[in-house]
């Protein structure tokens, strides 16, 4: 997985949190964080409450998915943006709609909930999420899991691990 990319998308329905604001800004080197969320965007409370937990020095915009593929387009080249999706489903609706090219995505946590299969650890999907997963693999981007920066990304077997989930 390298660092090449100037947005590092990653899925993680906490949004911003304590290893946000402490270690995966660092280790993308982010000087910005998105949280991408239709739900989140529209209610101002949830809102200001990620532009709070944010950390230091880190630009922090609460974007629609709609909105984020629209701006994604005129942002300047020194800006490097940790992207912070609640599910694959927006993720998908995010690359589609802006035409940008990433290379891989990154799965961190998205908890359990009833139709949920496990992936890894802190990784459950549904038949939409797996329909998105799919879909993305289709589109040649690669997927890793990693739960924390000190963990090693697992990337050799996600794609297969995805392919053989049946709902």
């Amino acid at each position: 997985m390298e660092n090449n990319q100037n947005i590092i998308i990653r899925i993680d329905d906490r949004f911003i949190h304590g290893q946000v604001t402490a270690a995966w800004t660092k280790k993308f080197g982010a000087n910005a964080i998105w949280v991408v969320n239709d739900k989140i965007a529209s209610n101002p409370a949830l809102k200001q409450l990620q532009v709070m937990l944010a950390p230091p020095g880190i630009a922090v915009e609460v974007l629609k998915v709609e909105e984020a593929a629209i701006k994604i387009k005129n942002v300047n080249n020194n800006l490097k943006i940790l992207m912070l999706f609640e599910n694959p489903v927006d993720v998908l609706a995010f690359i589609e709609k802006s035409g940008v090219n990433v290379e891989w995505v990154l799965l961190g946590q998205m908890g359990y909930r009833a139709g949920r299969v496990k992936v890894e650890k802190t990784f459950d999907i549904g038949p939409e999420d797996h329909k998105a997963l799919l879909k993305l693999l289709d589109m040649g981007i690669k997927l890793y899991y990693q739960q924390l920066p000190d963990f090693p990304p697992k990337p050799l077997d996600m794609a297969e691990k995805i392919r053989s989930i049946k709902f």
